[in-house]
């Protein structure tokens, strides 16, 4: 067992044995060689047994008629003398074809051939029961003929028996039997079959020659390709080379440069994520790092008993609670722009009426407002709907959100202008200030994550406010924009398509 695992070890890392592909070529390409000329030389030896069976058959017929009618004409005329000359002639065909030629008579006939024109008997020990069957046949008016393998001369052979009629009754007086002895005839069949042979060898020792040409040129695009996969496997995406000019591996390479295009776009994703992850976590770390600290300060101020005034200890829980309060904010809009990240989320679409979620976020923003005394003024036209198809209530967040900021940043007794417009299947609403307004270096980022100015009326923010907002109407198939002037306001318009008729959202 070790020593054919040591063979198989050698094999595998031989050329041939790497190149798996080009021994199974050449292989296919021997064995179809092979398969071939064992069915031509079977075909060949085949048809030419039987054709030579046939011919040296008919060449026996014609030569024993040949002599059945001599034989005849000689007793009919009484002419042994001349039959005994014919005999020469008749030893020199057995002599030339290594034909035994036998004359018998047919002793139920009524003129049957006289002894004096044959040259064996019926009774003869040598007579096989082959041999018989064809007198038969003759002694019947027919010729007979049948070749196999007879055991008295230990060899293939052919008996064809022709019948001697009579010269003037044609009727069957006796039978002319050529016996052949095929084998000896058949040294050109056996030529034949050593020259297929010898053949089949050279064509081996040529197809191998042939098959290593074809194999190299055959496998060398596969080859190559298989480098490719190996490479895009290692983590090499780069474009794919076109080397072969078949279709079908053609095909293949552009499939491969489609896939390394796909790894390549999904490895710049994963990147990507892993830095969103890792700036997710930092900024996590960093927001809830404060308040920590803070509640874990006061926290040992009240177990050491630092604070002996009871109104300073009632400052020390306030303050506490309005920290937890704050990473509760954080948690639940980390919890929320989770799940409007997600694919897979899905908001509770259905027909609803803008005109209507601004009147409802009015009511909580009077609140918001009112200890900053904010002047809302809403332009909204009574006789439209402004219908869209939408979730009602992450509507009414992202309007919320948009309005806290917008008292968050306006100066006592400021006003803020909520506004609907339809136009063109488009519903624009606006929510616009008159506050600090935002620097233009800081307007690109305000939509990112944990982004948030350092002026101290955003001190309490999370800073994934508006990220929300802006999640809320992309889920909405909208946009927003942000238009801000320091000093003079900040405006927010968001865009809808408009639902024009409930048949539209059946």
């Amino acid at each position: 067992m070790k020593g054919l695992h040591k063979i198989r070890q050698k094999w595998n890392d031989s050329k041939l044995g790497r190149n798996d592909i080009s021994v199974r070529i050449y292989l296919s390409f021997v064995v179809v060689l092979a398969v071939s000329l064992l069915l031509t030389g079977a075909i060949f030896n085949y048809l030419y047994q039987r054709n030579y069976t046939r011919s040296y058959t008919e060449l026996l017929t014609k030569q024993g008629k040949k002599i059945a009618r001599r034989v005849s004409k000689f007793q009919y005329k009484k002419n042994v003398g001349q039959y005994e000359k014919y005999s020469v002639y008749i030893d020199e065909i057995e002599s030339a074809e290594n034909t035994d030629v036998w004359i018998l008579s047919n002793h139920k006939a009524k003129n049957a051939l006289k002894d004096d024109f044959t040259n064996a008997e019926m009774n003869d020990d040598n007579l096989t029961d082959e041999m018989y069957a064809v007198l038969h046949q003759a002694f019947g008016g027919q010729t007979g003929a049948s070749s196999s393998y007879d055991k008295a001369y230990g060899m293939m052979i052919l008996r064809v028996a022709i019948p001697v009629h009579d010269y003037k009754t044609d009727q069957v007086i006796g039978a002319v039997m050529m016996v052949s002895m095929i084998d000896r005839q058949t040294m050109g069949l056996r030529e034949g079959k050593y020259l297929i042979s010898l053949s089949a060898v050279v064509a081996v020792v040529i197809s191998y020659l042939i098959a290593l040409i074809f194999t190299k040129y055959l496998s060398l695009p596969i080859n190559k390709i298989g480098k490719t996969i190996r490479r895009i496997a290692g983590g090499d995406y780069s474009p794919v080379e076109k080397y072969s000019h078949s279709r079908q591996l053609s095909q293949l390479e552009e499939q491969l440069d489609v896939l390394a295009e796909r790894l390549t776009k999904s490895e710049q994703e994963r990147a990507n994520l892993e830095q969103v992850r890792r700036d997710f976590f930092a900024n996590v770390s960093h927001e809830l790092r404060t308040p920590i600290t803070v509640v874990r300060g006061y926290a040992e101020m009240l177990y050491d008993d630092v604070l002996s005034e009871e109104e300073d200890v009632r400052g020390v829980y306030d303050r506490i609670l309005l920290e937890c309060q704050g990473m509760e904010r954080l948690v639940q809009d980390l919890f929320l722009l989770s799940k409007m990240q997600n694919p897979d989320f899905q908001m509770d679409k259905e027909p609803v009426s803008l005109a209507q979620i601004f009147a409802d976020v009015m009511r909580s923003a009077r609140v918001i407002g009112e200890d900053k005394e904010i002047h809302f003024v809403v332009d909204i036209p009574e006789e439209q709907p402004f219908m869209i198809e939408g979730d009602y209530g992450r509507l009414r967040q992202m309007f919320l959100i948009v309005l806290d900021n917008a008292v968050k940043f306006s100066e006592r007794g400021g006003k803020v202008h909520l506004t609907l417009v339809s136009r063109d299947g488009l519903i624009k609403a606006q929510i616009a200030d008159q506050g600090i307004g935002i620097a233009p270096e800081e307007l690109p980022y305000i939509f990112e994550k944990f982004y948030k100015s350092k002026l101290t009326q955003n001190e309490k923010g999370t800073g994934l406010g508006l990220m929300i907002a802006k999640q809320i109407i992309l889920r909405h198939g909208g946009d927003v924009e942000v238009q801000s002037v320091p000093g003079e306001g900040t405006t927010f318009t968001f865009t809808f398509m408009e639902l024009t008729s409930l048949e539209e959202y059946e």
